[in-house]
């Protein structure tokens, strides 16, 4: 189908070429035909006032009376020979003159008419593309929502018919609601990311409020200290007070919270994270660095794609959206998001925030 359209558009393009070309070649033409046409009939005027002296004495006495009304662009000059009958050279220059006003007219009217074709064709091919590209985008994001719940449903549902059978140990089934819960939170942490996904514009739903780093970030920390406990993980925040961005603090927390549980998820336990905030005039960088596993350079840069994840283990309860969310909500306040790491060295995010204006 692609194909096909592309075949189509390639076609219409070479045929609007080949029109407006054709049109501003003809136009031009027809100025030039102007001209020729113009001068050769005042050749023939010329002709046939010059029959008309020689053959009528009463016209030979006085031309420009008798001829000048109906040849106003001859000239009768007197000579010892006779009368001379000439084309004014005044009238040929206005001639010439006005058959160059038309053909630059035409050229720069068909030119203008030709730009505005392929103007056109080439929003028609923009606006063709933005819609596949669309339509890809919302197959990739149902087919990975649709996977992404499935999988966490389907042991959901092993366990349930697990658990009513009959016999089971305790052990066995404190194992099994203990991995319930895990599901239950990895389906809860999905949902939230959809609908924060969904959004046409992250950090712009609703007010902005003024929101100091230090506080925000340590109210995240706070939140996840049992996730870190049940890890064996350890979290520190270094800076002070005062850095200060606006934007919304739900999405702030969710970027942030995001590379937290991502490093405690996806790291042998216990994993240290540091989350470094460093005040600047312009910009503010939150920094949080890990002492997990790293990742390859090369996956560096897709590791922000949607639904892109570098485990396949299911347990991990990766969705391939936290990082996508991250760097979207971050960018969206005009931030940035830079990645550094090496494979066994840890992972490094820096979040660069515009620094909000200074109160009164």
């Amino acid at each position: 189908m692609r194909s096909r359209m592309g075949f189509i558009y390639g076609v219409l393009v070479a045929l609007i070429c080949a029109l407006g070309i054709w049109w501003i070649y003809y136009l031009t033409v027809e100025g030039r035909l102007y001209v020729e046409h113009s001068l050769q009939k005042m050749a023939n005027d010329r002709l046939h006032a010059a029959f008309l002296v020689r053959t009528d004495a009463e016209v030979r006495a006085d031309p420009e009376r008798w001829l000048g009304p109906s040849f106003p662009h001859l000239v009768f000059r007197r000579t010892p020979h006779g009368i001379e009958t000439e084309i004014d050279p005044r009238i040929v220059a206005e001639i010439e003159d006005e058959g160059r006003r038309r053909r630059n007219m035409f050229l720069y009217e068909g030119g203008f008419f030709l730009l505005l074709l392929m103007s056109g064709s080439t929003i028609l091919a923009v606006s063709w593309r933005n819609a596949e590209r669309f339509k890809q985008a919302r197959e990739l994001f149902l087919a990975g929502a649709t996977h992404e719940f499935k999988t966490p449903l389907a042991s959901l549902r092993l366990y349930t018919e697990t658990l009513a059978r009959e016999g089971l140990p305790d052990e066995a089934r404190g194992r099994i609601h203990k991995r319930m819960v895990t599901d239950v939170v990895r389906l809860e942490n999905l949902v939230d990311d959809m609908l924060a996904m969904s959004a046409d514009d992250t950090f712009a739903v609703g007010p902005r409020e003024r929101l100091d780093l230090y506080r925000e970030s340590q109210t995240v920390l706070d939140g996840l200290r049992p996730l870190a406990m049940d890890h064996g993980s350890r979290f520190d925040l270094v800076g002070e007070p005062g850095a200060a961005i606006m934007g919304q603090r739900l999405y702030l927390a969710l970027a942030l919270r995001n590379l937290l549980v991502n490093a405690v998820r996806h790291s042998p336990a216990p994993v240290h994270v540091t989350v470094t905030i460093e005040s600047g005039r312009r910009h503010h960088r939150v920094v949080v660095a890990d002492n997990g596993p790293g990742i390859p350079r090369k996956l560096q840069e897709r590791v922000f794609e949607c639904f892109y994840s570098t485990t396949g283990n299911q347990r991990h309860g990766g969705t391939g959206l936290g990082l996508y969310l991250v760097r979207r909500n971050i960018e969206s306040v005009g931030g940035k998001v830079t990645l550094q790491s090496e494979e066994g060295r840890g992972c490094t995010f820096t979040l660069t925030l515009p620094a909000a204006p200074a109160t009164a």
